[in-house]
């Protein structure tokens, strides 16, 4: 899949461009973009003045901030796969949810290391497995986090494991 194809399922997944404020948040999130998490985001500025901001402006966002710092892994699914789940939950968390899935060291940063374990699991499994698998771990983490603090993401969690069963369905 392509960064627009990648990027189109991510904005539906994230309610189109819409402006929105979560109960348990500080701050209001448009087209998956919560403020306090980016508030330099030059697209901020047109809220600000009662403007829907450009498209481009939310491409370039998801492009510079998601999907650039892991165009290094040349599979296209698993790539699709940290993006969407990357813009949920932070990249960082994503790619340590990859590296457990693969064994390597889960410290968030695609090295050489993460590189060869990821080409040696999927020399050794398919890519449905991988899906199957990473998508395993990422419920594990969403119940783990709603368990941990109930008040605050309890909420979420339905949405949440509906959201990767959903990836799950359109890979498998």
């Amino acid at each position: 899949m392509s960064f627009e194809q990648a990027f189109q399922k991510v904005l539906e997944l994230e309610g189109g461009l819409t402006l929105h404020k979560n109960t348990t948040e500080a701050s209001e999130t448009y087209a998956g973009i919560y403020r306090k998490a980016h508030p330099s985001w030059e697209g901020w500025q047109y809220i600000d003045r009662g403007l829907k901001p450009p498209l481009e402006l939310v491409k370039e966002f998801y492009y510079e901030n998601f999907y650039k710092p892991i165009e290094i892994i040349p599979n296209e699914t698993v790539r699709d796969l940290l993006f969407e789940f990357g813009v949920n939950a932070s990249l960082r968390t994503a790619i340590k949810l990859m590296q457990r899935v693969i064994g390597a060291k889960p410290d968030g940063v695609i090295g050489k290391e993460t590189l060869q374990k990821l080409n040696e699991y999927l020399s050794d499994k398919t890519e449905e497995d991988f899906v199957k698998d990473y998508t395993l771990t990422r419920i594990s983490f969403y119940t783990n986090l709603a368990n941990k603090n109930p008040k605050r993401y309890g909420i979420y969690l339905r949405g949440w494991i509906n959201r990767a069963l959903k990836t799950l369905e359109e890979v498998a």
